[in-house]
């Protein structure tokens, strides 16, 4: 038996040595945890889609102005530099309006509703959006902040309802400068297909007709309107 004590000698060196140094060996890549960044960056720097929504109107103080209704339109956007975004929108906005009749009774003016009448909205604008994660998503979520102007263009004209009326108690809603302020988030459902809402303030003028000038009534009214709106957008 004495003979084979060096061999053992040496198994239990030998084993002594392999565990101390699965002791010490560092765990395998598998075994480590992998912490993920809820970041990820947006590589594609452009981004084209459709929206809809509905605008919430105001329709001033002789009630001449566009009524409530849908909108829908297409948006299109091109990164210019770290969180800023250049975006352009054309949207439609089919609506009706009021038409009123201003009878004068000595110092006092009736307004008599007289038809509802048709009115097409086309607006055209551009503007600067601010994302305020950068050029990168937080949790496949990137929240902005937008503000834009451009103009807003009667397509339907004078009405056959206007042409009954006086020429000073017709209404026009003509073209003018509409201006949007607000704020939204978009939802990357993946690398390029996104979806978003956004709230938004709209501007614009309403121009009173000649017979409506009573009392406090403006020659030219500034009214605010809310937009609400989704869409999606495809990058690239």
């Amino acid at each position: 038996m004495s003979r084979f004590a060096p061999l053992f000698s040496l198994a239990a060196l030998l084993a002594a040595a392999l565990i101390a140094a699965a002791l010490i060996a560092p765990a395998p890549a598998v075994a480590q945890e992998v912490v993920r960044s809820p970041y990820r960056f947006v590589d594609e720097g452009q981004s084209l889609g459709p929206f809809a929504g509905y605008v919430f109107t105001n329709t001033g103080q002789s009630e001449l102005g566009p009524e409530s209704g849908p909108v829908a339109g297409v948006r299109y956007a091109i990164r210019i530099n770290g969180p800023l975004t250049l975006e352009g929108q054309a949207s439609y906005f089919p609506t009706t309006r009021a038409v009123w009749r201003a009878d004068t009774t000595g110092a006092d003016t009736v307004l008599t509703h007289v038809a509802t009448a048709d009115l097409q909205v086309l607006a055209l604008d551009g503007g600067l959006r601010f994302n305020i994660t950068g050029p990168r998503t937080f949790h496949n979520l990137m929240p902005y902040l937008i503000v834009s102007g451009g103009a807003a263009l009667d397509l339907t004209g004078e009405t056959e309802q206007d042409r009954e009326l006086p020429q000073d108690d017709r209404f026009k809603f003509g073209t003018t400068f509409a201006g949007q302020i607000g704020g939204g988030i978009e939802w990357f459902a993946g690398r390029r297909l996104t979806f978003r809402v956004d709230a938004r303030n709209l501007l614009w003028e309403l121009d009173t007709p000649r017979a409506f000038l009573h009392g406090n009534v403006p020659r030219q009214e500034w009214v605010q309107n809310f937009l609400l709106s989704a869409g999606v957008s495809l990058h690239f």
